[in-house]
């Protein structure tokens, strides 16, 4: 499983996390479309988390891009398709 998809999974998991918080069932939320915005829910969350823990919030999102911005260089080769 390549780095991706674990974060996507990971993701995709607290998505529904958070919505069973609000009473959704199993199944009954669609984390890819997200209607409730529980994306906006969970980054607020860990600005929290970050403000009671005594974490750099913006060099945890300085961080995370650049991790991400790496995750995309390593995907990119794999996407061409070979001539």
């Amino acid at each position: 499983m390549s780095t991706r998809d674990t974060m996507l999974g990971l993701a995709r998991e607290a998505i529904l996390h958070r919505a069973k918080a609000d009473g959704y069932q199993p199944k009954e939320y669609d984390p890819d479309s997200d209607p409730e915005g529980y994306v906006t829910s969970l980054l607020t969350a860990l600005c929290h988390w970050c403000e009671a823990c005594g974490h750099d919030w913006n060099a945890e999102l300085r961080r995370a891009q650049e991790l991400f911005e790496d995750d995309l260089a390593e995907l990119r080769p794999s996407e061409v398709a070979p001539e």
